[in-house]
């Protein structure tokens, strides 16, 4: 089988580690894959502004000038709220093979909030209305694209895989180094990732003041320092604050796969007060962590209690007393965090690249043979 695999192609943001873990799975099963995708988000960093909407189309007419996609077997693409690729199926010819859209949003922004433009933003919902079919990451994520693929699209249902490679050996960087060392008397929580509206930190702060065992819990990854991005000022716990009976630490610092995997297994348990928001569907993030055997707490939103399983606690959103209980449980009962762990490595394989792919490609087959 040959792929042309779409979507962006660069070292930011959350969809480009999953295309590179999904591209090495494909290429272990045996897959032809070809990459095609945009180097970036349509933004000027020295102007400080969104590109124009003509040079957004630009750009993506660019990116299919020299390609031939009727030379393979199936198109798998890929694109966010801000990715150029959300142009290519409505300039894509209309004689082509198989198209499958993994479904990474669940609105597409670039042409309402940033660069508003109806008839593009029009253009994009009719480039996802025509696909051939859609793998979702989550029920949920199944449930709402209806709302524009219609009931009947041909989907399949496969949770995100961890995006740190097999074979990555954990690297203990120097800035969170110090918080990853063992503690008896204070097992560690965490939460990685991009800082987002759907991130709660308001309700973590709430929830450790309520805390009475003594716990660590460490956020990480780019901007949460940005208070206009994280929804509130953190330099007090970028300094290191306690709050009730845990000590929280925000490092404002992109991890690579080498870092996560440290963070990952020196967590006891991962923890993701998240709430409601209309374009997300579920975290990879929590890929990485069930992945490697760690239990999750997290609240229940999107897909996140599918995706725990028996690994883990779901609680309500925006209640911080029942996400302080949870975390003072697992703290405190340790059969209870026994029980937990041993579900979350039994579960583990399910959140393999290989295991995702080799789904992926079953889907992808039967298209393709219709």
């Amino acid at each position: 089988m040959r792929i042309l695999l779409i979507g962006p192609h660069h070292t930011g943001g959350s969809i480009p580690p999953y295309l590179d873990v999904f591209t090495a799975a494909l290429r272990f099963l045996g897959v032809q894959v070809e990459r095609l995708g945009s180097s970036g988000v349509p933004y000027d960093k020295e102007q400080d502004r969104f590109w124009t909407a003509e040079r957004v189309r630009q750009e993506a007419e660019s990116m299919l000038a020299d390609v031939d996609v009727n030379a393979y077997d199936l198109i798998s693409i890929h694109f966010g709220n801000l990715d150029v690729e959300q142009l290519l199926p409505h300039l894509w010819p209309a004689r082509r093979p198989p198209a499958v859209y993994h479904v990474h949003s669940l609105d597409w922004a670039l042409f309402t909030d940033h660069v508003p433009e109806p008839d593009l933003r029009e253009a994009v919902n009719r480039g996802v209305a025509g696909m051939d079919a859609f793998v979702c990451f989550g029920a949920y994520g199944a449930e709402r694209l209806e709302t524009v693929a219609g009931p009947d699209a041909p989907r399949l249902v496969s949770w995100l895989p961890t995006t740190i490679p097999s074979g990555t050996l954990p690297r203990y960087p120097k800035c969170i180094a110090a918080d990853l060392e063992p503690s008896a008397r204070r097992p560690l929580g965490s939460l990685y990732g991009y800082t987002a509206p759907w991130k709660d930190t308001e309700n973590l702060i709430a929830a450790c003041k309520r805390t009475k065992e003594p716990g660590r819990i460490i956020v990480a990854g780019p901007f949460w320092d940005d208070p206009s991005q994280a929804g509130m000022d953190l330099a007090a716990e970028v300094r290191g604050a306690t709050h009730g009976s845990t000590q929280l630490r925000v490092e404002p610092t992109y991890l690579d796969a080498a870092a996560r995997l440290a963070l990952v297994t020196a967590t006891d348990f991962a923890i993701f007060p998240y709430r409601a928001q209309p374009t997300f569907q579920g975290s990879g993030a929590i890929a990485d962590y069930l992945a490697h055997g760690v239990p999750v707490l997290a609240t229940d939103v999107a897909n996140m209690a599918e995706l725990i399983g028996d690994a883990g606690v779901i609680m309500e959103p925006a209640n911080p007393q029942s996400l302080a209980d949870a975390v003072d449980r697992f703290i405190r009962d340790v059969q209870h965090r026994k029980a937990l762990a041993s579900a979350a490595r039994y579960r583990a394989r399910r959140f393999s690249a290989v295991h995702h792919a080799a789904r992926c490609l079953q889907f992808y087959d039967s298209l393709i043979r219709r």
